[in-house]
């Protein structure tokens, strides 16, 4: 596998909302006849929420660090502030016990920070990347189940909802 290559991309209809302070499925309705809409996950700018995507390493893996980047808007008004999406990954190891505390919240954060484009109003924008280490995001090897985790970082600075369409991972 060739670096930069894509690995996997993570939208809102694919994800599992956590069990509790989930990011919302949310859609922005476009003005075509009919109209197309755009599914989204609506994080809020006051409370920590989660989304979570459980994925199988490819056969093509190489084995190495992933990089993270994401396609998202805001519904307010203000392009003052910055958005902070925080990732983390853990790898589900066989003959895990799904009850036990598979250690997501403990896993080391990959912040992305990105300030909104001028007049953002539900505007799509393009993040900057964001990369991981191959030990940060559990070690996977190939077929490895992995559990990646979006997590809106309240101690940003903007005053809008999130509105996340997708998250693109390459290897690093």
């Amino acid at each position: 596998m060739a670096s930069g290559n894509t690995l996997f991309v993570l939208t809102p209809q694919g994800s599992v909302p956590t069990g509790t302070l989930f990011a919302t499925q949310d859609r922005i309705i476009d003005a075509s006849t009919p109209a197309t809409e755009t599914p989204v996950l609506d994080f809020d700018p006051t409370t920590a929420e989660h989304a979570d995507w459980h994925v199988s390493m490819p056969a093509y893996y190489g084995g190495g660090g992933l990089t993270f980047s994401w396609k998202g808007g805001t519904d307010h008004a203000s392009s003052v502030g910055t958005f902070t999406l925080d990732i983390r990954c853990v790898k589900v190891a066989n003959e895990a016990i799904l009850t036990s505390d598979l250690g997501i919240d403990a896993a080391t954060a990959t912040g992305i920070t990105d300030t909104p484009p001028a007049t953002p109003t539900n505007k799509l924008n393009y993040s900057i990347d964001g990369t991981m280490t191959h030990v940060n995001a559990g070690s996977p090897a190939v077929r490895d189940r992995l559990i990646i985790r979006a997590s809106r970082n309240i101690s940003d600075t903007n005053l809008g909802d999130l509105q996340l369409a997708e998250i693109l991972v390459s290897e690093t």
